[in-house]
């Protein structure tokens, strides 16, 4: 027989699973969870008080607990790596949101009232963040459909939001990876025209094509290096250069740490096209 206490829970419990496993008793209350809900969730030990104001369902990170037991809640790129977005390193020093707007021992304190929105963690991290690192959270935003491309330039419409406006423009929905946005940023920012997700007949999309001219692959480690990977990526190198057309492959870690390795190939490999051209 189904009791009271288990037909009341399960919406603070789901509520709260949504917000990270640790929750802020004001945001349970305006997302339609009630006090005698919170009560009798907490008597039936599927919540517990953490913190003043703070409840957390069994398994929560410790260093959830901790910071709720500081009136704190993760937000900018610690947050952001926590609900899935694309976080290129996540910071050391953990971000922390907190209405009082004091020190939280061992973190970086944004002062936050109130509840906080996907546009409130991803502004943010443009505040914090290098363009390349704002970029690829909001970009992931927009490829999780978190949110519309519109739905951004309407949060980032005021005076002192160019930085953001500058970001939201380099946007591209079809983007793949995290590795696949900095490779485009890098290219872009050395004047190449790039287009992603580029058709080619008889293989699918390449990642990117590089003016007009060059492919270029950014391969993972968690899909290539397997054997099914492996053949997909042979079928694809030859089917490139049945096409004609010239690839480069280069690895997460080398866009991640070398940069400028990538960029070297590609040069080398554009004036070696446009010499056999000529």
């Amino acid at each position: 027989m189904t009791t009271q206490i288990e037909r009341k829970s399960p919406p603070v419990v789901a509520e709260i699973e949504r917000l990270g496993k640790v929750a802020r008793r004001k945001d349970l209350l305006s997302r339609g969870c009630t006090e005698w809900q919170l009560k009798q969730a907490e008597d039936a030990g599927a919540v517990r008080k953490v913190g003043r104001g703070y409840y957390a369902l069994p398994g929560a990170d410790p260093l959830d607990v901790r910071l709720a037991q500081h009136q704190a809640r993760r937000t900018c790129f610690s947050k952001a790596a926590q609900i899935g977005l694309w976080v290129i390193e996540e910071p050391k020093i953990t971000h922390v949101a907190a209405a009082h707007g004091r020190p939280v021992p061992g973190c970086v304190v944004h002062r936050v009232s109130g509840p906080q929105t996907l546009i409130d963690i991803l502004r943010q991290c443009v505040h914090c963040g290098s363009e390349m690192e704002a970029l690829a959270v909001l970009e992931s935003a927009v490829v999780l459909k978190q949110c519309t491309i519109p739905q951004l330039r309407a949060a980032f419409s005021g005076r002192k939001d160019a930085k953001a406006r500058a970001i939201i423009d380099m946007i591209d929905p079809q983007s793949m990876s995290i590795i696949e946005t900095m490779a485009r940023y890098y290219l872009r920012q050395e004047g190449y025209n790039v287009q992603c997700q580029y058709r080619v007949k008889g293989m699918g999309d390449v990642d990117m094509l590089i003016e007009g001219l060059l492919g270029l692959e950014t391969d993972g480690v968690n899909f290539h290096d397997t054997q099914d990977g492996w053949v997909k990526d042979m079928v694809r190198n030859n089917m490139m250069l049945i096409e004609g057309l010239p690839c480069l492959r280069v690895t997460g870690s080398m866009v991640l740490h070398r940069p400028e390795l990538m960029l070297d190939w590609v040069r080398q490999a554009l004036a070696t096209i446009t010499a056999q051209g000529e």
